[in-house]
């Protein structure tokens, strides 16, 4: 089940000055393969302990502050993350035969940036956001679909 990848090799003297500089040339790389959400990313959180947990994600923008993706608070993740700030992405873009990992600490923007990222959500997904309990079971499918 393994695929021999062919890329062009990376070269230091074609690199970007700094690593933000080189993710956008790489996400638009993403972007104009044309493959299904280049922005989907992997995200890893952990418990107070230290009990990781992982789960795909939307990246909704980047800049010198870093990568900002939306969560309710209340989810697993944004739990995880109240405990414990330290979290990892990773880009798995194998089209391309290539893949981006990060690793830091994640901060909550500000409400503002919150609140117009949420304006610009479908309205089926602002109810869905609003009425979720994210991360929480459901007991049975009739709940589910009221």
């Amino acid at each position: 089940m393994r695929e021999q990848y062919r890329s062009t090799p990376l070269l230091e003297a074609e690199l970007a000055i700094t690593p933000m500089d080189q993710f956008a040339r790489w996400f638009e790389d993403a972007v104009a393969c044309g493959f299904p959400e280049p922005n989907a990313m992997v995200l890893s959180t952990a418990t107070a302990e230290g009990r990781p947990s992982s789960r795909t994600v939307l990246l909704k923008g980047y800049d010198e502050r870093g990568f900002v993706f939306f969560t309710n608070y209340r989810s697993r993740k944004g739990r995880e993350i109240g405990s414990n700030r330290f979290v990892s992405l990773l880009f798995p873009w194998h089209p391309l035969a290539r893949q981006v990992i990060v690793g830091g600490t994640a901060a909550r923007i500000g409400r503002a940036e919150t609140a117009a990222y949420f304006r610009t959500r479908p309205h089926g997904s602002q109810l869905g956001a609003w009425a979720s309990d994210q991360s929480t079971q459901v007991h049975s499918r009739e709940v589910l679909l009221s």
